[in-house]
């Protein structure tokens, strides 16, 4: 584990966000499935992104990275150069590629992190029980599948994770025959179900929606073209926050017009008091005295970490809410950000469904282990700017898994002459 200590309170300057990974993942695999070649602008490349690209390779994609840009040739998309896909810790990843597989109706081997395969995938479980497809753990560590996927109408639940809805529908258009898709139970994370639709609609696919049933013809073809990875809102967010908390910060890169779910921190900081201008390419955020909030999390998972930061550092008490799911993600990220803020001297405590943060003025500071989760890294790093002690942070360099330059950017708007 590598440690960083953090000890600044004041921050002022511009980050240019990185792109969206899920857009980045799903563009890329949409690009693969159209067995041509293109280019996908603007990826930033993390851990969950190369574990995305390495799957594909594996199905017989070829991939050139100049910079920023990746070029695929998925002229080959289909001849295996291995039956062992290896998601890593990418939980985006093995979901999608799961159905991606079905399409060939041979034996593939997921084989990926402890902690990974410990995330449910009771959806495709129960789904793929009526079918006639086999899918079982060889281990702790390893997922084993076979079967080919035919037209139909599917149902599967939504209060698990939106990945498993999403990677089903992005294969169904290639079936030979048409089928449906209904949403059953709570359906959370919809923007992320909205976003895989925009992807595939951009590359050519049609699809339609009534109520929570996707309608998808089969027998399409995903179309080949070059693609522009949008800005990431979920990393945004936490230079949203520290500008809220401790000074001045400009965040650019991003789309205004965005269908990004965790775009929804804009009109959170707005309802907590922060001063939020709009700028070109972005928007500015003013240090303002912020009050709780009661915020419902369900279609917002990842922000909830930094949302908890917020409101320690609010006046009054606020709720994140629905926060059942976030016990499935690189942590038990309930308990972790319980942890963070209770670590750091403020106070939160689980209560049914619900995180409860009381908010300080300041925090205390003091260690913290981030139990392998990036968003716990970050948040964390946001966190110190309103603590009096340093903020020791072990295990940092998890930030990899989603935005490798996290701390790069951080040191941008940090103030030096402002600490302590």
């Amino acid at each position: 584990m590598m440690i960083k200590e953090l000890h600044y309170n004041k921050v002022k300057g511009t980050v240019m966000v990185p792109s969206s990974k899920s857009y980045a993942h799903r563009a890329l695999i949409a690009l693969s499935l159209s067995k041509g070649k293109g280019t996908i602008h603007h990826v930033d490349l993390s851990s969950d992104i190369m574990a995305t690209l390495k799957c594909l390779e594996d199905l017989g994609v070829d991939f050139f990275i100049k910079e920023k840009d990746i070029t695929l040739d998925a002229t080959s998309f289909g001849n295996r150069r291995d039956r062992v896909l290896k998601p890593e810790e990418s939980g985006s990843t093995l979901r999608f590629f799961i159905p991606i597989t079905l399409l060939f109706d041979e034996v593939y081997e997921f084989r990926g992190s402890t902690s990974l395969l410990r995330r449910p995938l009771t959806v495709y479980e129960e789904l793929f029980r009526n079918l006639d497809i086999m899918m079982f753990r060889d281990s702790l560590e390893s997922i084993v599948i076979k079967g080919k996927l035919e037209p139909g109408d599917f149902s599967m639940r939504g209060d698990v994770s939106s990945q498993f809805i999403s990677g089903m529908l992005m294969v169904l258009p290639l079936l030979p025959g048409d089928s449906t898709l209904a949403v059953t139970e709570d359906f959370q994370s919809e923007s992320y179900v909205n976003m895989t639709v925009n992807v595939m609609r951009d590359f050519g696919i049609e699809i339609h929606r009534e109520g929570d049933t996707f309608i998808v013809p089969g027998n399409q073809a995903y179309q080949v073209r070059d693609y522009v990875v949008e800005g990431d809102y979920s990393q945004a967010a936490y230079f949203l926050a520290a500008g809220a908390l401790a000074g001045q910060t400009k965040v650019v890169g991003l789309n205004h017009a965005s269908t990004q779910g965790d775009r929804e921190i804009l009109s959170i900081l707005e309802k907590m008091g922060a001063a939020i201008t709009p700028v070109e390419d972005g928007y500015e955020v003013h240090k303002s005295e912020l009050r709780a909030l009661d915020i419902d999390v369900s279609d917002i998972p990842d922000l909830t970490p930094v949302l908890g930061v917020l409101l320690s550092l609010s006046k009054g008490t606020g709720r994140l809410m629905r926060v059942d799911r976030l016990r499935f993600k690189e942590s038990d990220r309930v308990k972790t950000t319980v942890e963070l803020i209770n670590t750091l001297g403020g106070e939160a405590r689980e209560e049914g469904s619900d995180i409860v943060v009381t908010g300080r003025e300041k925090l205390i500071g003091g260690n913290i282990y981030c139990h392998n989760d990036h968003r716990i890294v970050m948040a964390a790093s946001v966190a110190s700017l309103g603590c009096v002690n340093p903020v020791i942070i072990d295990g940092y360099e998890a930030v990899g898994k989603s935005y490798p330059e996290f701390f790069h950017d951080f040191q941008k708007i940090v103030d030096e002459r402002f600490i302590g």
